[in-house]
């Protein structure tokens, strides 16, 4: 089964990431979290909370990749906009068709790869002026082809149903759900 990659930068939005990566990982998805550093070393995100990558960016195999997830968190976002290789593996992997997901800010990367244009897309709503080109949803979760977007912390529950969904059988967000009793708006 093919991996899903969650990226790290330093000043990730924490909730973002582990609510989305327990969620997957809930429900079977292979989920691997990558750094964008060179070695394996704690990141710290948004709210000063160290965690461990399961791997360092140069080991992700994108030939290997069923979806990349992008949480947001502002510094975090503004260390992958500014990664050309972060940038570059967007592009790759919307290429050929690949699941992209990002929440908060993170929806402003692909607009940054240039992957976005004429997409049906969300983000936190103080990013919305940074969303051009789009075509820009309020919805809490919003999923246009093979892209999904969410809003923000609160809606990261829905996200990563939204992604389960993409990704597994469908009786796997009701399973997954019997255990975490999220709340789950569309």
């Amino acid at each position: 089964m093919s991996n899903v990659y969650v990226l790290m930068a330093p000043g990730f939005e924490e909730m973002e990431l582990v609510i989305t990566v327990d969620m997957l990982r809930r429900a079977g998805l292979p989920v691997q979290t990558v750094s964008l550093a060179d070695r394996v070393e704690p990141v710290t995100g948004s709210r000063g909370i160290a965690m461990l990558p399961d791997l360092p960016f140069d080991r992700l195999a994108a030939a290997d990749c069923r979806a990349l997830v992008l949480p947001g968190g502002l510094e975090g976002i503004r260390h992958l906009a500014n990664d050309a290789r972060v940038l570059d593996l967007i592009r790759r992997l919307a290429a050929n068709d690949v699941w992209l997901a990002a929440i908060c800010a993170a929806p402003t990367v692909l607009v940054a790869a240039g992957v976005a244009q004429g997409r049906r897309l969300t983000s936190h709503p103080a990013m919305r002026e940074k969303m051009a080109g789009v075509v820009y949803d309020e919805s809490r979760v919003v999923i246009d082809g093979r892209f999904i977007t969410s809003r923000a912390a609160g809606t990261t529950f829905e996200f990563a149903a939204a992604l389960i969904e993409a990704l597994s059988a469908p009786t796997s967000v009701a399973e997954v759900n019997r255990g975490v009793l999220a709340r789950l708006e569309k």
